[in-house]
């Protein structure tokens, strides 16, 4: 059976469609997969390394408000629908599954145009616009949260979200010490409100001897963050990037991220509990619902974007820091939200209803 998947945009999409890749050519040899995505996105650069092919279509997100900005994404969203078809015509794939991003828009409507078996996964609480139009006419949507059902009309299938392989495969290190660990992080390419945030806020945290802050910045702060640091004299840990999150997740008490779905189910997965500065912008404002969602489940506290600059992330932090039992139940309740082998789920729910 051959399988083409739409991800692109950023890796919170095109890590678990891999994910998925990988487990449904594990389910039989002869299982064969190829991706579709877009100049604009990480998958050019991502996808090819783990040894997929990689086709490419026009596409591109709805950039700024002005008619002629809409016309013409309208325009490059209707050139891939042409070139999508004439890749599902030469591939002749058995099913075709949209694991998000603009990519999925031009994929999913020439697939349902040409009656292929067509399928979704939707990472996040709150749906996309895409998701939300699409989700009656394909065959199955698989779903991350269990809340989404709320949100979508169709077939809906709770599977969880794949968790990269990456970070599976190894065996994070176990905390030995009673030192408090942080790690912070917005991202690969970090997030700017919560760097300055957390370099404002050093000075505030000299009292708390204990603890250790390990901050992933990205690339463009990490200089100002490594002077910040410095002079704080606290011992920390700072890097524009890491290929190691498991570390960090395993040295961590608690971490302060944004709340993509990515992220939430690998804080899951890890039983790290977290502090989620959801990104503002985000479509639909979906990030603010996933967080809204793990502080329900009593496995995070939400602070938004606006609220950094204010006493709220300190008060947080000293908080979490004299009450460590508090920690350990917030753990158990975020690791609730992860279930496992959802890669394979996925996998299977598209081979059992096209075969």
């Amino acid at each position: 059976m051959k399988l083409l998947i739409a991800a692109g945009g950023t890796g919170g999409h095109i890590f678990p469609g891999i994910a998925v890749a990988e487990a449904f050519q594990g389910l039989d040899e002869d299982n064969e997969v190829l991706f579709v995505g877009t100049e604009y996105g990480m998958e050019k650069r991502i996808v090819p390394a783990t040894g997929f092919r990689l086709l490419m279509i026009a596409g591109s997100p709805f950039l700024g408000t002005s008619v002629v900005r809409k016309a013409g994404t309208i325009l490059r969203v209707l050139k891939g629908v042409g070139t999508a078809m004439t890749i599902i015509r030469n591939e002749k794939p058995d099913a075709v599954i949209g694991m998000g991003g603009f990519t999925c828009v031009p994929v999913m409507l020439a697939a349902l145009l040409l009656k292929r078996p067509a399928f979704l996964h939707e990472q996040n609480v709150y749906p996309g616009l895409a998701n939300r139009r699409f989700s009656r006419y394909v065959r199955a949507v698989f779903t991350s949260f269990d809340a989404t059902k709320a949100y979508l009309k169709g077939n809906l299938v709770h599977t969880g979200n794949p968790v990269r392989k990456t970070l599976r495969v190894f065996t994070p290190p176990v905390k030995e010490n009673g030192d408090f660990g942080v790690f912070i992080f917005g991202g690969s390419r970090g997030a700017h409100a919560i760097n300055q945030a957390m370099i404002a806020l050093l000075p505030q945290l000299s009292d708390l001897k204990d603890i250790v802050l390990y901050h992933q910045t990205g690339t463009d702060d990490y200089e100002s963050a490594i002077k910040a640091y410095g002079k704080s004299g606290l011992t920390n840990e700072v890097f524009p990037f890491t290929d190691r999150m498991e570390k960090y997740y395993g040295l961590s008490d608690v971490v302060i991220a944004r709340a993509g779905a990515a992220t939430i189910f690998e804080l899951a997965y890890f039983n790290r509990p977290a502090i989620l500065v959801p990104y503002p912008f985000s479509a639909g404002g979906h990030q603010l619902k996933n967080a809204s969602y793990v502080a329900d489940k009593g496995g995070g506290v939400v602070i938004e974007n606006d609220k950094l600059a204010g006493g709220a992330l300190l008060e947080t932090l000293r908080v979490l820091h004299d009450h460590r039992e508090r920690l350990k139940s917030m753990g158990q309740n975020i690791g609730s939200i992860y279930m496992k082998d959802a890669e394979e789920a996925i996998a299977k729910g598209i081979m059992a209803r096209v075969s």
